[in-house]
């Protein structure tokens, strides 16, 4: 017999109530019934958050049930993603329900990696007396706060300042990517202080160098709306110079092969044709350039392609193929940010790249390298420094950023575990962890380990337990995103400045607590000039008091229908901008209800964009001299492979473990599951005797992993490739494989200058 759901309601209610009469308890049947009813029909609302796993910083709206997060979809007025979203978004669900979070403060209980529970006043009350103590004994600087990739806003501001009005210069990011600075080799040919962006979206030709545009670059789905528009011009074209056939270069018109670490070298010769061919910008060149009579005579000098092509593996032919298309389509834009970063010379090497944007005309062009957007936030008022903190402030930071070797720099997360065994500066005493597991996601892993049992205390925010957090001695498990207040600040991208606000999309489930809210009350237990500075009883505070300024700064829009249309007729010349809410009550009611405010950035000039000394951009030719002999160096020997790792679109930046969704569907060129896998090249698998789906040894200098071999057409012989782990498999880790080599152009590691050998498992 088959039964609605309104007969089952009706049946089960009249059950109720008649249990309830025989019984004298009908208040406590009609409760039942409407509670029943409640169960049939939840209540379900669309709540704005904003996606934490990866830098993007797409906007959501998360499907709720009676309070409860049950689904997530792209918020459609988002300026960053349009309602599109990457399978990495999806994950956050399972992120929010896993079974592996931390219910609430752990407290080391005898040997490390033993905990027991405690109560969040207990915790507190205690770490506020270790930082008070500290600071009474004049060590405040020993102080260490590492903080890592997938945050910014008012959660970075915050940390920057407790730091600062505590008296520790070592507030560090361990991050391979910093998209809201400006990148060094931009601050030298341009002089800038802030982020350029690209204009993806107006380009007719892109040059991408290991830039994984469509799965791993600053905003994928950002990148694959742009992408799209690229196909609708008639001679739109997208050309990948990648070591490995990523996502983008699988869809892109043209895919270069490269030998890894030879980015630079390439760029040098595509000059090379585009000057000695008259292909350049002359006009910009000669209003806008320095330095370019040294320059021409370098490349014309070192970098004929015919001679560079022993070097990174791209023959003559393509390179100057390269250089006429992007010379004969305009706007020409060539992007360079993250794939050629893991290499020596990093900087060099990406002024390499970025002189093609200054040779084709590109700066402060549509279609081109573009300002960055400014967000109209408060500045921060001065912190306040009694003679502690003034004194503490003066020593050296732990990790030697911003002098010699590491200039221009602001962090160098990879000296860090050397000096803190060594003493060096001085001792750590106290190691906050914010965002970040070096012990398991960096390639001096065990030498992380080795600095972490150095240090007295350590207090990790992790909401998951990973390979650093088992190590601490305090662990204060922040929310997952869905559960807390966040911002994201968003002025890295070309053609607007955005500010995402949201509200928590659903009630924390276990006994965690935001982050920023604690730093709030640890500055409060400090007392004095730390808890002065950083007066807010609340991180809700913090984040609407900077909405109380946008709102003031009477420009921008907050994110919604009416407002993309309007936009459209400003752009059409059609209509001015308005103001849409006079009451501030007013307007934080429609941004927490929207997700977002966004303003639209007018193009700049190539004038101010150059704010170098010359007022030029500089071509800086002393340090491009000798790439070409230095990336051609050490091949062969024991380890006849070289080694390149790369990211996957199902790849978050952190809580990987946790989402079997992402993990069951990695990649679209591999049948695995819940494991990592090493590409090798068909040709290089038949020498070694390995067939597809064979386990093989990794192994390098430094340790061996095993991994399924996966025959792949989409790289070089003499390179094989490996996936940054989808998950912390015992044994499976290219960390093990890779070599912790000094790296002073970025400060995080270099990744693709290890060599390896293959044998069967």
């Amino acid at each position: 017999m088959r039964i609605s759901r309104r007969g089952f309601l009706a049946a089960a209610g009249a059950a109720t109530v008649g249990g309830a009469i025989a019984g004298g308890r009908l208040g406590v049947a009609e409760q039942a019934e409407r509670t029943l009813g409640r169960w049939a029909t939840p209540e379900e609302k669309l709540v704005p958050s904003i996606c934490q796993q990866c830098p993007g910083g797409c906007g959501l709206l998360v499907r709720t049930m009676d309070g409860h997060a049950v689904g997530l979809k792209g918020n459609p007025h988002h300026p960053v993603n349009r309602g599109g979203l990457c399978p990495k978004a999806f994950g956050g669900l399972q992120l929010l329900h896993s079974a592996h979070r931390y219910r609430g403060p752990l407290i080391r209980d005898g040997a490390r990696g033993r905990f027991r529970p405690v109560g969040w006043d207990e915790a507190l009350a205690l770490l506020g007396r270790r930082l008070a103590d500290l600071r009474a004994q004049g060590l405040a600087h020993t102080v260490a706060i590492l903080g890592g990739q997938q945050y910014r806003g008012y959660r970075d501001a915050l940390w920057r300042r407790f730091a600062e009005s505590y008296g520790t210069p070592n507030y560090i990011r361990a991050r391979c990517t910093a998209p809201e600075r400006a990148a060094a080799a931009h601050r030298l040919t341009q002089g800038v202080s802030a982020p350029l962006a690209y204009d993806l979206a107006d380009a007719s030709y892109i040059l991408a160098f290991g830039v994984g545009l469509l799965e791993s670059w600053w905003s994928p789905v950002h990148a694959s709306l742009a992408f799209a528009r690229l196909r609708e011009r008639p001679h739109g074209k997208l050309v990948v110079v990648d070591p490995h056939r990523s996502l983008t270069a699988g869809v892109a018109d043209r895919w270069i092969p490269i030998r890894p670490g030879t980015d630079g070298v390439l760029a040098l010769s595509i000059a090379h044709i585009l000057i000695r061919e008259g292909l350049y910008d002359r006009a910009f060149v000669g209003a806008h350039a320095a330095g370019f009579e040294e320059f021409k005579a370098l490349v014309l000098g070192e970098y004929d392609p015919e001679k560079t092509a022993p070097v990174t593996g791209v023959t003559a032919g393509t390179v100057v193929k390269v250089a006429r298309e992007m010379a004969a389509t305009r706007p020409a834009l060539v992007v360079g940010e993250r794939g050629p970063s893991f290499g020596p010379r990093d900087v060099d090497v990406r002024i390499a790249i970025h002189t093609l944007n200054a040779l084709l005309g590109s700066i402060g062009a549509p279609g081109g390298v573009t300002g960055s957007g400014e967000l109209p936030l408060p500045k921060p008022s001065p912190v306040k420094l009694d003679g502690t903190t003034s004194t503490a402030l003066r020593h050296a930071r732990l990790d030697g950023a911003g002098k010699g070797d590491h200039r221009l720099l602001s962090d160098v997360p990879q000296a860090i575990p050397g000096r803190v065994i060594s003493g060096t500066p001085y001792p750590v005493n106290l190691l906050f962890l914010f965002a970040t597991n070096p012990v398991g996601h960096h390639p001096a892993g065990a030498e992380w380990r080795r600095a972490f049992e150095r240090i007295p205390m350590i207090v990790s925010f992790s909401p998951f337990p990973d390979e650093s957090s088992a190590l601490a001695d305090l662990i204060l498990p922040d929310h997952m995103f869905l559960e807390r207040w966040q911002d994201d600040w968003v002025t890295h991208l070309g053609g607007f400045a955005c500010f995402s606000l949201t509200p928590p999309a659903t009630p924390p489930l276990h006994q965690t607590r935001n982050t920023a809210d604690v730093v709030l009350r640890l500055a409060k237990a400090v007392g004095g000039t730390v808890a002065e500075s950083l007066p807010w009883e609340s991180f809700e505070r913090v984040l609407l008091e900077g909405a109380r300024a946008v709102h003031e700064a009477d420009r921008g829009f907050v994110a919604g229908p009416k407002v993309d249309q309007a936009i459209a007729k400003i752009q059409r010349g059609e209509g001015e901008w308005a103001r849409e809410f006079d009451d501030f009550e007013d307007f934080r009611d429609a941004l927490l209800a929207r997700g977002a405010w966004w303003d639209p950035v007018k193009p700049a000039s190539p004038t101010a964009l150059l704010r170098t000394r010359s007022g030029k951009f500089e071509f800086h030719t002393d340090r491009l001299a000798g790439l070409a002999r230095q990336a051609g160096s050490g091949a062969g020997g024991e380890f006849p492979l070289l080694l390149n790792t790369y990211r996957l679109v199902t790849r978050p930046v952190g809580g990987a473990r946790q989402q079997g969704w992402l993990l069951e569907r990695p990649a679209v060129h591999v049948r695995v599951a819940l494991e990592n896998w090493v590409d090798i090249h068909p040709t290089t698998a038949r020498a070694l005797g390995v067939r597809d789906g064979d386990l093989v040894w990794v192994a390098s200098a430094k340790g061996r992993i095993k991994l399924r071999a996966k025959l792949f057409s989409g790289t070089r012989p003499e390179v094989v490739h490996i996936p940054l782990p989808l998950d912390r498999q015992e044994g499976a880790d290219p960390n093990a494989l890779i070599a912790d080599e000094p790296d002073p152009g970025k400060g995080f590691g270099l990744f693709n200058t290890t060599r390896v050998r293959i044998r069967s498992a």
